[in-house]
């Protein structure tokens, strides 16, 4: 897994390409989300375009940032999700907890 980060308005995008699963992404995206955080970053945009595979590990590593920056008063959202992903997400009833926007179009103007 890869992690392109760039900057649009407010928001810190961060262009995932590859797999994320246990040990392959998992922790890298912890990590990376983490530092932003404690950067002062509040928009946290996870661009999920070029991601093939998403295992429960890469679920719950999606689940432990989202959490982490709403506790931080911060936001993390998944742009372009397969559907796949939604689904689980969906099935897992975790919707309320992982935020999914479909267009980068109003991510700097969003409220976190």
């Amino acid at each position: 897994m890869t992690i392109q980060e760039r900057a649009v308005g407010s928001a810190v995008i961060l262009d995932i390409s590859g797999r994320l699963v246990l040990n392959d992404g998992d922790g890298v995206l912890k990590e990376k989300v983490g530092m932003l955080l404690k950067q002062g970053s509040r928009q946290v945009v996870l661009n999920m375009t070029e991601v093939s595979y998403v295992d429960s590990a890469g679920l719950g590593a999606l689940v432990g940032v989202s959490l982490a920056a709403k506790n931080q008063g911060a936001a993390v959202r998944l742009l372009n999700p397969s559907k796949r992903l939604k689904d689980l997400l969906s099935m897992a009833r975790l919707l309320t907890v992982v935020e999914v926007c479909q267009s980068d179009e109003p991510l700097g103007q969003a409220q976190a």
